[in-house]
């Protein structure tokens, strides 16, 4: 095993574990993290799996696969957060809502 790939799995283990503190009361999420370490580790260990994959599905490299699919899960978490703030705006916007209503009443009782 090369440094590099030392490196790379003290990485992916440092962000599992930051993962599970992150979703502590959320077992799905905490094992999703897991497998991700696993498939993550694996692909350090043998750097050659995800060329073969990626021939597999008719990708010409690994690299390639992997850019994809980064991709693909980066355009998904950009709309997961996004509509987490849509939200969360619509739930501030009935809250002030509410809020000015009972003032306006309290106010208006006067």
């Amino acid at each position: 095993m090369t440094s590099i790939q030392t490196i790379l799995i003290a990485f992916c283990l440092l962000l599992c574990i930051l993962a599970s503190v992150a979703f502590r009361s959320r077992l799905g999420c905490r094992l999703l993290a897991i497998f991700f370490f696993l498939v993550a580790a694996t692909f350090v260990v043998f750097p050659n799996a995800t060329t073969v994959i990626a021939n597999y599905l008719g990708v010409g490299r690994g690299t390639d696969l992997l850019l994809y699919i980064g991709l693909l899960a980066g355009i998904h978490a950009v709309l997961l957060l996004y509509l987490r703030t849509r939200k969360l705006e619509q739930q501030i916007t009935e809250q002030v809502r509410a809020i000015a209503l009972r003032d306006a009443r309290r106010l208006g009782g006067n």
